[in-house]
């Protein structure tokens, strides 16, 4: 496989990866806890994208957007069931709430569409070839879609007073209430615009794979990687992360790890050593170890 071809590769996993990652730093960076049931959002606006792009037959934009507004309007709804009434009740007793809020979602998408693998209304598409690379046209509207929400959330968050109070609320949660900001609101805004993220970046998966009830469980370790990575609370580190995190895992996948045990031909221990595909979430796992081990606070993060 060339090697444009698997930074080709690594920018696709990237893009599907940062707008849940975006979502999952958002939510901490607000209300100080790790949102465990983040990508279980993701897996709701996939299935909902399912219901409008093949029951109602809608086209794969409308359904993605629509899909999105939806699991906005799901968390919202949960947030004011849940976790409004436990505000003050402490990081962890929140992280183990939104744990198994996480495991009734997918239980429940399990038990309205069954375990079988399916898919969209998507015609089957001939690769683009060129300088040796080959990528279909999902796969090129996968980062255009993510570059284009990525650019929206930098305008919303620096260009927009929903964006300052965002920020203001982050950043002192009492001063900006002080202030005249209304705090609650601005939380109810980060769910919406967080979970909608998250729905977005689980279709991208989807339309690039398949949709499985437990997709939630599956990316549930790279998200919180790449959030880790970058540094948690901070959205442009989360992007930072998923890029880094891309990388890491397809060049894990590519690198013939014969040649460094060979110290690079000076002995010949073993011919060739590569990760099988199967094992790319160890990558990441592996790296979120490291990372928690060696800089907690991640690239862009701020030591507490």
């Amino acid at each position: 496989m060339p090697v444009f071809q698997v930074i080709i590769n690594s920018i696709i996993r990237a893009s599907e990866l940062s707008l849940i990652a975006i979502g999952l730093t958002l939510v901490y960076d607000l209300l100080k806890f790790a949102n465990f049931a983040h990508t279980e959002y993701a897996v709701v606006g996939v299935y909902l994208a399912l219901v409008f792009n093949v029951n109602l037959g809608l086209n794969i934009f409308t359904s993605v957007l629509l899909s999105a507004i939806f699991t906005g309007l799901i968390a919202l709804s949960i947030d004011r069931m849940v976790f409004r009434r436990m505000r003050d009740s402490g990081r962890v007793i929140l992280m183990v709430t939104s744990f198994g809020l996480g495991l009734a979602m997918r239980n429940t998408i399990r038990a309205i569409w069954g375990p079988t693998p399916r898919s969209y209304t998507i015609a089957l598409q001939k690769p683009i070839s060129f300088l040796g690379i080959r990528i279909t046209p999902v796969q090129i509207w996968i980062i255009a879609t993510a570059v284009i929400f990525m650019v929206a959330f930098h305008l919303l968050l620096h260009k927009t007073k929903l964006g300052k109070a965002m920020r203001a609320s982050s950043d002192n949660p009492a001063l900006a209430q002080a202030s005249g900001i209304a705090t609650e609101g601005v939380i109810l805004w980060v769910w919406f615009i967080a979970t909608s993220f998250a729905a977005v970046g689980g279709i991208l998966i989807a339309l690039e794979t398949y949709l499985l009830p437990h997709m939630g469980f599956a990316i549930i370790i790279p998200v919180f990687c790449a959030t880790i990575l970058g540094g948690i609370g901070n959205p442009y580190g989360a992007m930072l992360g998923a890029l880094a995190l891309g990388f890491a895992e397809n060049f894990g996948l590519y690198l013939n790890f014969g040649n460094i045990i060979n110290l690079g031909g000076l002995f010949d221990f073993v011919k060739e050593m590569h990760i099988p595909t199967g094992y790319r979430d160890a990558i990441s796992f592996g790296i979120l170890i490291a990372i928690l081990l060696t800089k907690p606070s991640g690239i862009l993060g701020r030591k507490s």
